[in-house]
C-alpha cells in the first residue's frame, strides 16, 4: 500500500489511542469470551499476556474513546501461529463496533468464504488479509461489506478474476491484490469507483489492456499493473489523471512509443516505472523536464533509443533513483553518460548497464556526487585502467558497484579500500584485470566480492579472509584467473560465507580445513585448480552444503560413506579426478534427492536464514552465485536461483569400480545422473525406472553388463542417455523417449540390438524380418564374413580377377585391342589440344 494510506491508518490509530478514553466500560462478556477463543485457537500466540478481563488492555485491541467498544483488531506477524491457521471468523463478528480488522501475516490458510460473515459488520472500513496462506477464488460476497474502504488481500494464492461485485463498494478508497495468481482481464467497471485512490495489481497473470475507464479516476494517485500479461499501448488518456503519482506498468507486454502527452498534465508524478516491456521508438528524455516532483524513474529493458543530450534542457526534478538499462542510450551522441546527472544532488542509485558507453569509468559519478551509493556499468565497452584519474586523495560514498564484462584493465590500485571506504557490493569480473588483489580491500565490510574472469595472478590476501572483510562475506568468487599457492591463507575465519568460488585458477594442496569455520556455507566450487589429496571427512558433514565442485583435480582416495550425511546436498561434481573404491549404497539418506519437498537447508536456506538471496534483490548488483553441470553433453551454467531447481550428479572420469547401487534409483528428484568413464561393472539396477525426473543419464565407457531394462522406458523426461562402449546385450527398448535416442547411444556394444542399430535381433518367436540366413549361418558364417580379413582379402582377389580377364581378351582378340589403344590416342590428343588453349 501507498504511504498515504498508511498515514491515513496510522492517523486513525493515533487518535483512537491518545484520547481521553472511557475506561469505565469494559467489553462484554461475551467479546471476552471471544478473544479467549482466538488466543486458544492460535496455541496462545495472540494475546499472550493478556489477564483476560478488559478487551482493551489485549495486546492489538484498540478500544473507541466514547463507548469504549472495541473498534480495531490489528493482530501483528509478530505473533503469528507457527502451524496454518483457520480462524472462526464468526468470533469477530461479535464486536458489533469493529472499524478495522487487520490479520497481515497471520499465517491464515483456507478460503475467503467464511469471511463473507464479515459483513454483518455494519462499521467495518478496514480489511486487511496480505501476507498469508489463503487459496482460491476471491468471493464477491465482499463486495456487500458496504462501507469498506480499503481491502488488502496482497501475497496470498487467490486465482480466479476480479468479479464485478466488487464495483459495488463505492466507498473503496484502496484495493491491493497484488502477488497473487488471479488472471482474466481486469474488469473497467473498478473505473467506475470515484473515490478509488490506490489500486494495486501487480504480480498476477492479468490480460488484455488498460481500460480508457481509468482515465477517469480522477483521484488515483497509485496504479500499479506491474509483473502481468498485460499487452497494448499506453494510452495518453493516463495523463489526464492530474493526480496520479505513481505509475507503474513494468513486466508487461506493452509496446509502442511512451505517449509525450502522458506527461503534459503530470507535474506531481513521483514513481515511473515501465520498464520490462516492448516499448520502442525514440524518446527524449527533456520530455520529463517540467515534472518538478519526479524522484524514481525506470525505462530499462525495453526497444527504447533515449537520448538525454539533445534537444538541451535543464531538468526541474531531483531523481533519487535513476534505471536506464538497455536503452541504446544517446546512440546519436557517442553513447556518452547522461550530463544532467551532475544536476541531480539527490541521486542514490543509478542503474546504466548495457548501453555500449565508451571511455574510462566515469570518475565524475563515484566522486562528485556523495548521494550516490549504487553505480552500475555492466557489460558497456569501458576500457582503459582502474579509475584512470586523479581520484588519489578522494573517497567515494559507493555502496554497491558493478563495471562487470566490460574492458577495464591493468591492476587494481593499492589504496582501493581508501577510495571506496564504504564498499559492500563488488562486482568486477569479466575484465583484463591484472596484478594482485589488493590488501586494503580487506580493511572493507565487504558482503559481495567477485573478481571473477580476469588475469589476477598472486595468492589470495590474508586481509580479505581474516580481518573486516572476512567476518562479513556472504559471496567471494575469484574463478577463472591465474592465482596461485594453497586454497585459502591459514587461519582463514569467514563464519558469514555462503558461496564460495575458486575454480579456474591454480591452486595447490588440499582442501583448506579453514572452510569448516564458514557453518553458513552453500555453495564450494574449486574444480579446475591442481588440489591433491583425499576429500576431507569434514566435508561430507558440513551442514549446510547445497552444491559440491571438486571437477578437474587430482583428488583420490574412496567416496567414504560419511558423504550419505550431506542431507541437503543437490549438485555433486566430482569428476575428472582419481576417485576409486565403489559407490556408497547408502546415498539414498541424502534426502534432498529423494524427496520432492524441500529440506530445512537447501533451496529453502535462502529464505529461512541465508542472505544471498536477499543479495540478489536488494543490492542492485548484478550478481550470482553460479555452478557449472554437464548436462547433455554440455557444461551448462547455473545463476542465481535457477541453481537451486538443479539437482544433478556427475562422479564421471574417475576409477569408480563395483556395481551400481540398486539404492541409486531412489534419488526421484535427480535431474542429471553421469557415471560415465568408470570401471563399474554388473547390470543396469532395474531401480533406475523410479528416477522420473532425470533428463540426462549417462553410464557409457564402463564395463557394465547384461540387458538394458526394458522398465526404464518409463522415464518420460529423458532426453539424454547413452549406454556406450559396456558390455550390454539383448534388444535395446524403443519407445517412448528411447525411440528419441540414436546409434551413438549404443556405440560399443557389440552384443546389443535392435532399432536404432541396423543388428536386428532374430528368437524362435521372432524370425529376423531381413535376413532370411539358416542359423547355421547366423552362428558361423557370419562371424566369418563379418570378419576385416575375409573383406580386404575379396577386394584384392577382386581386383586381380577384373585385372587379368581384361587384358587377357585384350591379348586374345586383335580387334578390341586396336581399338582400345585408338581410344587412349584420342582421349590423350584431346586433352593435348585442352591444354594448348590455355597456355
Amino acid at each position: 500500500m501507498s504511504s498515504f494510506a498508511n498515514n491515513v491508518i496510522l492517523l486513525w490509530f493515533i487518535v483512537i489511542t491518545f484520547l481521553p478514553c472511557s475506561w469505565g466500560q469494559e467489553c462484554s462478556i461475551e467479546q471476552k469470551r471471544a478473544l479467549l477463543e482466538i488466543r486458544n485457537s492460535t496455541n496462545g500466540s495472540v494475546f499472550a499476556d493478556w489477564d483476560g478481563r478488559d478487551c482493551c488492555n489485549a495486546p492489538g485491541i484498540y478500544c473507541d474513546s466514547i463507548d469504549g467498544g472495541v473498534s480495531i483488531i490489528d493482530l501483528q506477524s509478530d505473533n503469528a501461529p507457527s502451524s496454518t491457521w483457520y480462524p472462526n471468523v464468526t468470533l469477530f463478528t461479535i464486536f458489533d463496533e469493529l472499524e478495522q480488522l487487520r490479520l497481515n501475516g497471520m499465517n491464515i490458510g483456507g478460503e475467503l468464504k467464511p469471511f463473507c460473515e464479515l459483513k454483518r459488520l455494519k462499521s467495518l472500513a478496514v480489511l486487511d488479509l496480505g501476507n498469508n496462506s489463503m487459496e482460491g477464488t476471491i468471493h464477491p460476497c465482499l463486495g456487500r461489506i458496504e462501507g469498506l474502504s480499503v481491502l488488502v488481500l496482497s501475497h496470498n494464492r487467490f486465482n480466479g478474476t476480479i468479479d464485478k461485485a466488487f464495483c459495488e463498494l463505492k466507498q473503496l478508497i484502496a484495493l491491493d491484490l497484488g502477488n497473487n495468481s488471479m488472471e482474466g482481464t481486469i474488469h473497467p467497471c473498478l473505473g467506475r469507483i470515484e473515490g478509488l485512490f490506490e489500486l494495486v495489481l501487480s504480480h498476477n497473470h492479468f490480460n488484455g489492456t488498460i481500460d480508457k475507464a481509468f482515465c477517469e479516476l480522477k483521484q488515483l494517485s497509485v496504479l500499479d499493473l506491474g509483473n502481468n500479461l498485460m499487452e497494448g499501448t499506453i494510452h495518453p488518456c493516463l495523463g489526464r489523471i492530474e493526480n496520479l503519482r505513481q505509475l507503474v506498468l513494468s513486466g508487461n507486454r506493452f509496446h509502442g512509443n511512451i505517449p509525450p502527452l502522458l506527461f503534459s498534465n503530470q507535474s506531481e508524478i513521483v514513481l515511473l516505472d515501465v520498464s520490462s516491456n516492448q516499448l520502442e521508438g525514440v524518446l527524449s528524455f527533456s520530455i520529463f523536464a517540467n515534472v518538478s516532483s519526479l524522484v524514481y524513474i525506470d525505462l530499462s529493458n525495453n526497444y527504447l533509443e533515449i537520448e538525454t543530450e539533445s534537444p538541451s534542457w535543464v531538468p526541474t526534478f531531483q531523481l533519487t533513483r535513476l534505471n536506464l538499462a538497455n536503452c541504446n542510450l544517446n546512440k546519436r551522441n557517442g553513447h556518452v553518460v547522461p550530463s544532467f546527472i551532475s544536476t541531480q544532488l539527490d541521486l542514490g542509485w543509478i542503474d546504466l548497464s548495457h548501453n555500449s558507453i565508451e571511455g574510462g569509468i566515469p570518475c565524475q559519478l563515484l566522486f562528485n556526487n556523495t548521494s550516490i551509493q549504487g553505480l552500475f556499468l555492466r557489460s558497456n565497452i569501458l576500457t582503459g585502467s582502474f579509475l584512470d584519474c586523479n581520484a588519489k586523495n578522494q573517497t567515494s560514498s559507493i555502496v554497491s558497484f558493478d563495471i562487470s564484462d566490460n574492458q577495464v584493465r591493468g591492476p587494481l590500485p593499492e589504496n582501493i579500500g581508501h577510495l571506496l571506504p564504504l564498499l559492500e557490493h563488488c562486482n568486477m569480473s569479466s575484465n583484463a584485470l591484472e596484478g594482485n588483489i589488493p590488501w586494503t580491500l580487506g580493511n572493507l565490510s565487504l558482503v559481495i566480492l567477485d573478481l571473477s574472469n580476469n588475469m589476477l595472478t598472486g595468492t589470495i590476501p590474508q586481509s580479505l579472509t581474516k580481518n573486516g572483510s572476512a567476518h562479513s562475506l556472504v559471496y567471494l568468487n575469484l574463478s577463472n584467473n591465474k592465482l596461485q599457492g594453497k586454497m585459502l591463507p591459514r587461519d582463514s575465519i569467514m563464519p558469514s560465507l555462503e558461496c564460495l568460488q575458486l575454480s579456474g585458477n591454480r591452486f595447490e594442496g588440499v582442501i583448506s580445513p579453514t572452510i569448516s569455520n564458514s557453518p553458513s556455507l552453500v555453495i564450494l566450487d574449486v574444480s579446475h585448480n591442481y588440489l591433491s589429496g583425499n576429500i576431507p571427512r569434514w566435508l561430507y558433514s558440513h551442514p549446510s552444503l547445497v552444491a559440491v565442485r571438486l571437477k578437474g583435480n587430482r583428488f583420490e582416495g574412496h567416496l567414504l560413506r560419511r558423504m550419505c550425511q550431506m542431507r541437503s546436498l543437490q549438485v555433486l561434481d566430482i569428476s575428472f579426478n582419481h576417485i576409486s573404491g565403489g559407490i556408497p549404497s547408502c546415498i539414498n539418506n541424502i534426502t534432498f534427492w529423494k524427496k520432492s519437498s524441500p529440506s530445512p537447508t537447501g533451496s529453502n536456506y535462502f529464505t529461512q536464514k541465508g542472505r544471498l538471496r536477499y543479495l540478489i534483490s536488494s543490492s542492485g548488483l548484478y550478481f550470482a552465485f553460479q555452478s557449472y553441470f554437464l548436462i547433455k553433453y554440455m557444461e551448462y551454467t547455473f545463476n542465481g536461483i535457477p541453481l537451486l531447481l538443479m539437482t544433478g550428479i556427475d562422479v564421471s572420469s574417475n576409477q569408480l569400480t563395483g556395481s551400481i547401487p540398486s539404492e541409486m534409483g531412489e534419488l526421484s528428484q535427480i535431474k542429471s545422473l553421469n557415471l560415465s568413464n568408470n570401471f563399474l561393472t554388473g547390470s543396469i539396477p532395474i531401480s533406475f525406472r523410479n528416477l522420473k525426473n532425470v533428463e540426462s543419464l549417462d553410464l557409457s565407457h564402463n564395463k557394465l553388463s547384461g540387458k538394458i531394462p526394458s522398465e526404464l522406458v518409463q522415464l518420460t523426461s529423458l532426453s539424454v542417455f547413452s549406454v556406450a562402449y559396456n558390455n550390454l546385450s539383448g534388444r535395446i527398448p524403443f519407445e517412448q523417449q528411447f525411440s528419441t535416442f540414436n546409434m551413438k547411444s549404443y556405440d560399443g556394444n557389440p552384443d546389443l540390438c535392435g532399432g536404432p542399430l541396423p543388428r536386428n535381433c532374430s528368437t524362435p518367436n521372432q524370425p529376423d524380418p531381413t535376413h532370411k540366413r539358416d542359423q547355421k549361418d547366423q552362428k558361423e558364417g557370419t562371424r566369418v564374413i563379418d570378419t576385416p580379413f575375409f573383406f580386404y582379402a575379396f577386394v584384392a582377389v577382386s581386383y586381380a580377377f577384373g585385372f587379368w580377364v581384361f587384358f587377357g581378351i585384350l591379348i586374345i582378340n586383335k580387334n578390341w585391342r586396336m581399338n582400345y589403344f585408338r581410344a587412349v590416342d584420342r582421349y590423350v590428343e584431346s586433352f593435348l589440344e585442352m591444354l594448348s588453349k590455355y597456355w
